[in-house]
C-alpha cells in the first residue's frame, strides 16, 4: 500500500514555520517572563503536581506555533459567509469567541491573556500550542473548560487551511491533521518526528524508513485514566515509566539536548496528570436503576473494565474485540523497534512491546468521554452496547453543552450519505464517515446480548463512575 496519505513531513512545529512566517510574527520564548512568574512561588515550595500544572500553563515545549488574537481576527477574511455571519458587531470579543468555536478551542482556566486553554500566552502576546491542544476541552453538559478532558471539538486542519488560504503559502508537502473534527493523526505525527531523529534525539539529515505505515484518526483519551494504567496507549505498548513516552511531541524542538533537558519537567507533569479527577455527572441519577445496573455491569463488563476501584489493564486480542485494526496494524514494527532503541525507549520503561490487541479502558468518567472507541466512531454508550444504534454517517449537534443524557454521549444526527465532496473542508470534517479507513464502528459485541432493560440499567450505573 503506497503511503499516499502519509505526507506529514512537517508536523505542528514545522507547520508553524511554513504557514505563519509571512505574517511576520516573531517567535519568542519569553523565558524571562516565565522565570519571573515562577519566582513568585519557589519551585521548592510546590508539590510535583503543582509544578507539573505550572509547567503546562506557563511553559512551551517544542517549536512554537505563533498565534495570537490579531491573527485570529485576520483569519476571518477567508471564512465561509455563514461563519462570518456568526460574528456580533456589537461584541468586541465576538471574533475570538467565534474563532474558538470554529477551531475547537476553549477558554483557559487561568489568566492566559485571552489565549485558549490549548495554548500558552507569553508576555509578548504570542500563543504557543501545548499538550492541551488534544487533551484539554469542555466538559459535557456544563461546558466548563478542563485540563485532561479530551478535546472532541478540535479542528486543526481548518486552522491550517485558513492560514494557508490567508497567506497563500503552503508547505512543500500537504499536511493532514485529521479527517474528522475532534480527532487527530497523533501517532503519525510522532512517527514522522521520530524518523527524523537519531537515537540521542539529535536531528537526522535523512528520515529513516518506517515500513508500510498509514494514517488513522484517533480520539484523545482522558488524562484522568492515567492513575489507573500500567501500560500507555490503546495498544498498551509502553509499560513502566511513562515520562519519556509523553514527551514524544516535544520533537518539534530542533535541539535533542534541549528535549532531553525537559525530562524533569515532564516527571512533574506526569505527577499532575495522575492527580486529575474525572468530572462528576451533573444531572440527577436514578440510584435504584444504577444499583441494578451495577449488578449487570459486574457480571458482563467488569472482567475487562474492572470494578470496585480495581482495574485489570486487560488487553483484548484484535480478533476478539473486533474494533478498527489500523491503529494496531499500521503503526509498524519498524517504528516500534526504533522507538525501543532511542532515548524514549530507555527511560525506565519495560520496553515497547508488539501489541496484539487493544486495552479495555477504565470507565471512570466515561459519561464525559464520548465519542467512543479509540477512533471516536460511536457517539453514545448505548451505541457501544447496541449495534443498530451505531450510525454509519453522523454529525454532532451543537457542542459541549448539547448532550444525550438518555443514551450517554453526543447529540448527533444520522445522515444517509457522507459529506458532499464540494462542501467546505470545515463542514466535511464535521461528518463522521465510518466507512473510511481507520474509522470503522464495528466490534465490541459484548453488550449486544443484554436486554433493553439491562442496557438502561448499565447506562445509569455508568453515570455514577
Amino acid at each position: 500500500m503506497p503511503q499516499s496519505r502519509i505526507l506529514q513531513r512537517a508536523v505542528l512545529g514545522i507547520f508553524a514555520l511554513i504557514v505563519f512566517s509571512a505574517l511576520a510574527f516573531p517567535v519568542q520564548r519569553d523565558n524571562a517572563s516565565n522565570a519571573a512568574i515562577r519566582d513568585r512561588v519557589s519551585a521548592a515550595e510546590m508539590t510535583p503536581e503543582e509544578r507539573g500544572l505550572w509547567n503546562l500553563q506557563h511553559k512551551s515545549y517544542g517549536m512554537a506555533l505563533p498565534l495570537n488574537k490579531k491573527l485570529l481576527e485576520n483569519l476571518v477574511k477567508v471564512w465561509e459567509p455563514e461563519w462570518k455571519a456568526k460574528i456580533d458587531p456589537n461584541d468586541p470579543d465576538s471574533i475570538r469567541k467565534v474563532a474558538f468555536e470554529r477551531y475547537g478551542f476553549s477558554e483557559a482556566t487561568w489568566d492566559n491573556q485571552s489565549a485558549p486553554l490549548q495554548f500558552v500566552a507569553s508576555q509578548t502576546g504570542m500563543w504557543t500550542q501545548t499538550c492541551m491542544l488534544c487533551h484539554g476541552g469542555r466538559v459535557p453538559i456544563t461546558g466548563e473548560s478542563k485540563i485532561g478532558m479530551p478535546n472532541t471539538e478540535l479542528d486543526m486542519q481548518t486552522l491550517y487551511d485558513d492560514a494557508t488560504n490567508l497567506t497563500k503559502m503552503k508547505g512543500p508537502i500537504q499536511l493532514t491533521f485529521g479527517m474528522t473534527r475532534g480527532r487527530t493523526n497523533a501517532f503519525i505525527f510522532s512517527l514522522e518526528l521520530l524518523r527524523r531523529r537519531n537515537e540521542d534525539m539529535s536531528p537526522r539529515k535523512e528520515p529513516l524508513p518506517m515500513g508500510d505505515y498509514a494514517d488513522f484518526d484517533l480520539d484523545a483519551p482522558p488524562w484522568w485514566y492515567l492513575k489507573k494504567k500500567t501500560a500507555l496507549y490503546v495498544d498498551a505498548g509502553v509499560k513502566g515509566d511513562f515520562t519519556r513516552a509523553i514527551m514524544q511531541f516535544t520533537m518539534g524542538e530542533p535541539s535533542g539536548e534541549k528535549i532531553r533537558s525537559w525530562e524533569p519537567d515532564f516527571k512533574d507533569i506526569l505527577a499532575y496528570l495522575k492527580s486529575i479527577e474525572a468530572p462528576k455527572y451533573p444531572l440527577p441519577i436514578d440510584q435504584k436503576l444504577a444499583a441494578e445496573g451495577q449488578q449487570v455491569f459486574n457480571k458482563t463488563c467488569s472482567v475487562c473494565h474492572g470494578a470496585d476501584g480495581q482495574y485489570p489493564n486487560k488487553v483484548i486480542p484484535l480478533d476478539v474485540v473486533g474494533t478498527d485494526p489500523l491503529r494496531l496494524t499500521k503503526l509498524t514494527k519498524e517504528f516500534r523497534d526504533y522507538y525501543k532503541q532511542t532515548w524514549f525507549g530507555k527511560g525506565g520503561e519495560h520496553g515497547y512491546e508488539y501489541p496484539t490487541g487493544y486495552v479495555a479502558p477504565p470507565l471512570i468518567g466515561v459519561w464525559a468521554s464520548a465519542p467512543y472507541f479509540h477512533n471516536g466512531s460511536v457517539p453514545t454508550v448505548y451505541g457501544v452496547l447496541t449495534a443498530e444504534a451505531r450510525p454509519k454517517y453522523f454529525r454532532r449537534i451543537g457542542a459541549a453543552k448539547e448532550y444525550d443524557a438518555k443514551n450517554l454521549g453526543l447529540k448527533f444526527e444520522t445522515l444517509n450519505a457522507p459529506a458532499p465532496k464540494d462542501a467546505p473542508g470545515e463542514a466535511r470534517r464535521r461528518v463522521v464517515d465510518t466507512t473510511l479507513p481507520g474509522l470503522s464502528n464495528q466490534g465490541h459485541p459484548f453488550g449486544f446480548k443484554l436486554s433493553e432493560k439491562e442496557k438502561r440499567q448499565v447506562i445509569e450505573y455508568l453515570k455514577t463512575l
